[in-house]
């Protein structure tokens, strides 16, 4: 199997002050992938040859760095991608449901998972997507404040004296960005949705990077149609000081206000993607439009981005989009695709929950949560490069037909996978026939 030999090219992430451990990462990421439960307990159950304590040591004691394991999934799954046209790198946060008050910046908070305020941790995380392929690279873990001023809490969790600092989800995602910048990772434009699009310091902070973006904005979100007039007032009288303040002439508008009616003419009927049901098909719209944060000299220009897409059930759900983009290459067919895009982060998420244990550890200390999360990516890089290895033998290879198989593989020693194969293909035959089937009623 290829996993072995894929840990066995990054050993350089595991070493230690006088030894290796890859060899132990080899171990906990086929637990990942064999575990029907991913905590430390059924991994080894279920890995021949591991060891509880030397598989937790390796976890949440051992010195070796987890940034150099981001640093190294991110440079992989860039290189997987260099013969694709167009790569996202996509912002979003995932929360992970914990008990107690003790693991590493778990707090009363709002959660995903379970859709309200529950006692969680957050992350801000960074996927790289191209077309329909994708995969997880880099984690920055949100510690509220309830942490970050409590020192003693923090030293107890292991958190770096240098990381007891309260850092906003969009603080985070900045340095996400600006990490993969340095690092040169390839992608071509970043994607996110309301929480960082509707910030204009994340949106100036771009700018700077001379990253294009596309970011979701909320429908009530306020722009303006022409361009406004930004000044200083005048000082009124001798005494007092001079203004400082920016204001602005020009009448705001939600983006929801600009959006055409349904029958206008104005949509253009788009071809997002192939799918296992055919083609996915949506209606866009984009325009000019100027924005201000309220503070500075100037307004900047930007391209509203619309798309509209009939859900099942025969209504119409709309999404709304800021770009930086200014050139003519970026017509309104590629910005709503590189909007559309967004999906598949939610699907680097689901992925790696469901087949490689993301949110299943029981690990409390910052080394360990972040040692957990760099081998996730791991394993999920691997899954992305074997879909792309056999893409044309087998189109729909899942993260789940690629988890049965390594199941199979280390079951026992010498175990033939022919029989995991041929249900796999069976699995394969009968999605299809259910997406004809589908497309066709």
């Amino acid at each position: 199997m290829r996993l072995k030999k894929y840990i066995d090219k990054v050993q350089h992430v595991f070493q230690a002050r006088t030894h290796n451990k890859h060899e132990n990462a080899f171990y906990y990421v086929k637990g990942l992938f064999q575990g029907r439960k991913r905590n430390m307990e059924r991994m080894v159950e279920r890995v021949v040859d591991s060891e509880y304590y030397r598989m937790q040591h390796f976890i949440s004691e051992s010195p070796w760095d987890a940034r150099t394991g981001f640093d190294s999934v991110a440079r992989d799954t860039s290189k997987v991608f260099e013969s694709f046209d167009q790569v996202a790198l996509l912002i979003d946060e995932s929360s992970h449901t914990k008990k107690g008050r003790y693991s590493v910046g778990v707090s009363r908070q709002y959660c995903g998972n379970t859709g309200k305020v529950d006692n969680c941790q957050v992350a801000v995380y960074g996927a790289l997507s191209a077309e329909n392929r994708y995969g997880l690279i880099d984690a920055a873990l949100y510690l509220p404040e309830s942490w970050t001023t409590s020192p003693e809490r923090c030293i107890a969790a292991g958190i770096p004296e240098g990381k007891i600092e309260h850092k906003t989800k969009i603080e985070l995602a900045y340095e996400i960005v600006s990490r993969q910048v340095k690092q040169d990772t390839r992608f071509d434009y970043v994607g996110a949705d309301g929480l960082y699009g509707n910030s204009y310091w994340f949106q100036r902070e771009l700018n700077k990077l001379k990253v294009l973006f596309v970011l979701d904005v909320h429908r009530d979100q306020y722009i303006y149609t022409k361009p406004p007039r930004v000044y200083l007032p005048e000082k009124k009288g001798k005494m007092g000081r001079k203004p400082s303040r920016y204001k602005i002439e020009g009448t705001p508008v939600t983006v929801e206000d600009l959006r055409p009616k349904d029958q206008s003419p104005k949509w253009k009927r788009i071809r997002l993607r192939q799918t296992g049901k055919g083609d996915l098909i949506c209606w866009g719209y984009v325009r000019k439009v100027y924005i201000w944060d309220g503070e500075s000299p100037d307004y900047e220009i930007r391209k509203l981005i619309f798309r509209a897409t009939e859900t099942s059930s025969g209504t119409w759900e709309y999404k709304y989009a800021l770009s930086n983009a200014n050139s003519k290459k970026y017509t309104t067919e590629v910005l709503v695709r590189m909007q559309s895009q967004r999906y598949f982060v939610e699907r680097s998420f689901q992925d790696a929950k469901q087949e490689a244990g993301m949110s299943e550890y029981q690990v409390r200390g910052w080394r360990a949560w972040h040692h957990h999360m760099a081998l996730v990516m791991m394993a999920q890089h691997y899954v992305l490069s074997e879909k792309i290895r056999y893409n044309e033998e087998y189109p729909l290879l899942s993260a789940y037909d690629i988890r049965e198989i390594i199941m199979m593989t280390y079951a026992t020693k010498g175990a033939d996978t022919s029989e995991t194969i041929a249900q796999m293909r069976y699995r394969h035959r009968q999605r299809a026939i259910r997406d004809v089937g589908s497309d066709s009623s």
